[in-house]
């Protein structure tokens, strides 16, 4: 569980960007309130990954942050991630403010076959190596079933995702990937939050505290 060396933290989260300018401008402005921001994927929309430094750089000025790829960002976002301002997620796990992040990017393989893409199976082992009970999962794919309904019929998310959470009872998931399922609910002792800016909204704030996930505001 989460050590709480600090009583309160609050998060910027949001995804899909797609290398909009005015989502991209509106992240910039909404994360300067926060102590933390993580932009779970898609940051361009198949490119260049160059675009994407330039926008980790100017928001990783003003505050710390967190990123990983989208299924619409090219692979080599990784290396544009990690020469940036930002800390890269993807396949990784990092410590702040006594919370223990651990994220993966990209997502499922799609009818569409999209550029970043892995198997479920690659996607729970990643995870599962990184993993930690009670920390907070990054992901850009839902857990599948849930927030995650595509053209309101199909549910595309991840069963790797969903796995994780009944093995390791994160606090919090946050993801994106699926524009027209925003929002939150509970699953179990996890909040989940889809943060996509794709189709409405810019976004979220999440308030952490010692009771864990305080607080959720999605923003215009």
């Amino acid at each position: 569980m989460p050590n709480f060396l600090f009583d309160f933290m609050r998060i910027y989260a949001v995804a899909d960007l797609h290398g909009k300018e005015k989502r991209k401008e509106r992240a910039v402005e909404l994360a300067s309130t926060s102590d933390l921001t993580i932009i779970c994927g898609d940051i361009t929309h198949f490119g260049p990954a160059e675009h994407a430094k330039l926008f980790l750089d100017k928001i990783g000025k003003e505050v710390k942050t967190f990123a990983l790829p989208g299924n619409c960002d090219e692979w080599e976002t990784i290396d544009a991630i990690e020469a940036s301002r930002a800390e890269n997620l993807h396949r990784n796990r990092l410590e702040f403010k006594g919370f223990t992040f651990f994220g993966y990017g990209g997502s499922p393989p799609s009818s569409i076959k999209t550029i970043f893409e892995d198997t479920e199976e690659e996607i729970y082992g990643g995870l599962k190596k990184i993993a930690k009970e009670g920390g907070i999962l990054c992901t850009h794919a839902p857990p599948r079933g849930h927030l995650d309904r595509a053209m309101g019929s199909y549910n595309i998310g991840s069963s790797a995702v969903l796995r994780i959470l009944d093995e390791k009872r994160p606090i919090l998931n946050l993801f994106g990937h699926v524009h027209e399922s925003s929002g939150s609910e509970r699953y179990g002792d996890t909040w989940l939050i889809n943060c996509s800016a794709g189709l409405k909204g810019s976004g979220c704030y999440v308030d952490l505290g010692s009771a864990g996930v305080e607080g959720i505001t999605f923003l215009d």
